[in-house]
């Protein structure tokens, strides 16, 4: 009774406490650093200009990478991340119970999941196309995941024609499901 009352448990407490003061500073020096350096970017600072996508996550998509634009097309971009929407697989039989591989750089999948949640919410444009992928009976983390490529699209395209993002126009709905576009 009383052990964690003493004072050799109050010495560890503050130790931890100023170890902790410690890190977070270096934290804060390090995401600074990071920042500056993006900023100095010719792409890292193009991508910040996409909606969702903030200095850390700009700055790991690049270290991840290297220049977004460096793949021959989105596809292949997005296979490299692995959000494709299935595998192609050749011949007639399919392994069915087979498990899953994992495909593509986890890590990078990783990082853009919160700005794909952060953009639902605050970007009219992939908030316009989660609703219809969900109102056309798509599970909630399938239509994530295409959410997901289509910021890689916005990735892509800036660091392609290194100009900062303009958002698409929202066409709304006309009767019976089909999209208007103006001539």
């Amino acid at each position: 009774m009383g052990a964690h009352h003493g004072e050799p448990y109050q010495l560890q407490v503050r130790y931890a406490c100023e170890d902790l003061t410690l890190l977070r500073r270096r934290l804060r020096a390090l995401e600074g650093d990071i920042e500056q350096r993006l900023m100095q970017h010719e792409v890292g600072k193009l991508l910040t200009t996409i909606e969702g996508i903030g200095p850390q996550t700009a700055a790991c998509i690049m270290a991840e990478t290297g220049d977004p634009s460096r793949f021959h097309s989105l596809a292949a971009l997005a296979s490299y991340v692995g959000v494709i929407p299935r595998l192609h697989e050749s011949g007639k039989r399919k392994k069915a119970n087979a498990p899953r591989v994992p495909l593509g750089n986890a890590r990078l999948r990783r990082v853009l999941w919160m700005p794909a949640l952060s953009a639902i919410h605050h970007n009219p444009w992939l908030r316009a196309y989660y609703q219809r992928l969900r109102s056309a009976g798509k599970l909630p983390k399938v239509a994530l995941i295409a959410v997901i490529r289509k910021l890689l699209a916005a990735v892509y395209s800036v660091a392609r024609h290194r100009r900062p993002f303009t958002l698409p126009p929202i066409f709304p709905p006309v009767a019976g499901g089909a999209v208007s576009h103006p001539s």
